[in-house]
């Protein structure tokens, strides 16, 4: 049974959920702790952060103590990573197609209780948190931000007959809407709003760029398929290739951009030590170490502008929330007949976020991994938010939602692992900006530390911020190479197909060459938008 839900709307205990008013499609797969046993059961209150009257307005005056000041035409240089951009907006796009609903208002996940009323916000109790907070994606790298619950397959059949997805593929050809404007692509669009199955990737310019590129990428294996295939048969073989070529980049580009490459080499030799999911019969779920912390990380990665193509050159906050109606001069989208597209002075040119060819410098390099956080995203007023609320403040935001799901702290995380802690000297004794330090000694955050605020100090103390530490690293490899390696129909479980190789997934011809796709520039460049 389906339920029409509210993009803030709350839990619902069906199988799957679709919003009426977008036909976004939604899911109901189990969120789970990492390490139970550091949250759940008797004696684990030291294990979180304090449970005091000071701990909400601490973690407020930690947010605000987080913002990185640059803004377009004052680079600050120092605070820029040696990471290409298109990975803070591909870690973007990996988020949205395994998690969903620990970044939203649900019944169990609701944070703007406290916006006026420090002390009625306390941590929910870890067991109702499993039994009550559901995942709105599938836990695999599987796309289903971008394919939905698929077509109908039944050859005759009505497209998307018998599946909420049917707004997401052309006709009976089954190649995927989006709208090939030549020099560029968009997102599909009514009126204004995208037509994909999750929303999420409208809400900036670069992700609905990114999300558009796949669509393309998809069609134009597709069509390369041999012609006497069905249609059913094009998009089921173009959705495999896709599907590994995505998993594959994600394992060896993605993460070895932010990750530390050991970290990955072993967990990808030797497996996941800690993340086991289907293990001795335990279902796949989401971490909520991951979900709500570790791979949050990407937020620091967020530059203040971008120099979008040769035209624009761009604030962080003009780029937000696409599809919303603006006067003209700041309107993202334009008439394109009955419908809109993106206008092209807003359309993303990849050479200036992709390194195509190695070492070659470029305008937009990720923000280092560490405390900062783009100061323009301290006031996000989209999809009716209010202003000065937790939720219209990215860092406040991520701060208070691991303290409200019972995350455990930075030091419990790293003693898990096997890792030495950091210590009270690194973080407070040390730390040159005074205002957090304040934040952190006014909530004794210096051996009890907010899980998230703790993988972006280690990242900055362990690596520069040019990639994650030893803690940040763990969480975000072990989880994502432990979907891989459960999911039966990933590539890291066909290795004996001959399409999978030690370099890179090989992709039927294209332009009359085969074609070996191993990196976020490959998928781009095949997909014919660079």
């Amino acid at each position: 049974m389906l339920k029409n839900i509210s993009h803030a709307g709350g839990v619902n205990p069906q199988a799957k959920e679709r919003r009426e008013q977008t036909e976004e499609i939604l899911f109901s797969t189990p969120f789970g702790y990492m390490f139970p046993d550091l949250v759940m059961g008797e004696n684990t209150e030291a294990n979180k952060l304090p449970v005091a009257s000071n701990t909400v307005p601490a973690l407020k005056m930690l947010g605000d103590a987080m913002a990185d000041l640059g803004e377009a035409g004052a680079e600050m240089k120092k605070f820029n990573s040696t990471i290409p951009s298109v990975f803070t907006y591909l870690g973007q796009f990996v988020d949205h197609d395994i998690t969903a609903r620990t970044d939203r208002e649900t019944e169990i996940s609701m944070i703007s209780i406290g916006d006026n009323a420090n002390d009625e916000l306390k941590p929910i109790d870890p067991q109702i948190i499993l039994n009550k907070l559901k995942n709105g994606r599938r836990p695999q790298l599987d796309l289903d931000s971008l394919y939905g619950d698929g077509p109908a397959l039944i050859p005759g059949g009505k497209v998307g007959a018998n599946t909420e997805a049917q707004f997401l593929y052309e006709d009976e050809s089954l190649l995927l809407k989006v709208q090939d404007l030549g020099k560029f692509v968009d997102l599909p669009r009514a009126d204004r709003k995208a037509k994909i199955a999750d929303m999420r990737n409208d809400e900036n310019v670069i992700i609905s760029q990114l999300h558009a590129a796949f669509l393309k990428f998809h069609n134009v294996i597709a069509c390369t398929l041999p012609k006497h295939l069905s249609p059913q048969s094009r998009y089921i073989y173009a959705r495999q290739f896709v599907r590994w070529c995505y998993q594959y980049v994600v394992i060896n580009d993605y993460l070895r951009a932010v990750c530390d490459p050991n970290i990955v080499d072993d967990i990808l030799l030797n497996g996941p030590r800690f993340y086991l999911p289907g293990f001795s019969g335990n279902s796949v779920f989401m971490p909520l170490e991951f979900s709500v912390a570790g791979f949050r990380f990407g937020h620091s990665m967020i530059r203040p502008f971008y120099q979008l193509n040769r035209q624009s050159q761009v604030k962080i906050m003009n780029l937000l929330g696409v599809s919303k109606d603006r006067p003209q001069e700041s309107d993202l989208l334009e008439k394109n007949g009955d419908n809109y597209q993106l206008k092209k002075s807003f359309s993303v040119d990849w050479e200036n976020f992709v390194r195509f060819v190695p070492d070659e410098p470029i305008p937009n390099v990720a923000r280092k991994i560490d405390p900062k956080i783009s100061q323009g995203l301290f006031d996000l007023q989209l999809d009716g938010v209010r202003a000065n609320t937790f939720m219209s403040h990215l860092a406040q935001r991520n701060l208070v939602r691991g303290y409200s799901l019972s995350l455990p702290t930075g030091q419990k995380m790293a003693k898990a692992f096997g890792f030495q802690p950091l210590t009270k000297e690194d973080l407070i004794d040390k730390e040159p900006n005074e205002k957090l330090k304040q934040a952190l000694e006014y909530g004794n955050f210096g051996d009890r530390t907010p899980l998230w605020y703790y993988i972006l100090k280690e990242a900055a103390l362990q690596t520069g911020g040019n990639t994650l530490g030893a803690v940040g690293s763990s969480i975000v490899a072990e989880t994502l190479i432990g979907l891989v390696k459960q999911d039966p129909n990933s590539y890291l479980n066909h290795l004996h197909n001959p399409a999978v190789r030690p370099n890179g997934i090989r992709i039927p011809r294209l332009y009359g060459r085969a074609s070996i796709i191993n990196s976020i520039g490959d998928i781009l460049s095949c997909a014919g938008v660079r």
